[in-house]
């Protein structure tokens, strides 16, 4: 799957980089999650994704995704971090 980002170019999909700004916003949000948490986390978010259906997605959509998940995990703060860092 590749991914559009905001200024328009191509990238291949990296899980790793959502687990990345999930742990970074855990951090900044002082709710710092384990390894358990965002490997759960990311699977879910990969599983909406590809349930998603297109060969490209726009990275807001990605982060809606990952939202989504986050409240839905009950980690309501991390998400509002993670809405502050985009």
């Amino acid at each position: 799957m590749k991914v559009i980002k905001r200024d328009g170019r191509l990238q291949e999909f990296d899980l790793s980089k959502i687990k990345t700004s999930i742990d970074r916003a855990s951090d900044d949000a002082r709710q710092p999650l384990n390894e358990s948490d965002l490997e759960n986390l990311a699977r879910n978010i990969q599983k909406d994704l590809k349930n998603y259906q297109k060969e490209s997605i726009h990275s807001d959509i990605i982060q809606k995704f990952v939202l989504l998940e986050l409240e839905k995990q009950g980690f309501k703060v991390v998400s509002e971090y993670y809405k502050q860092g985009k």
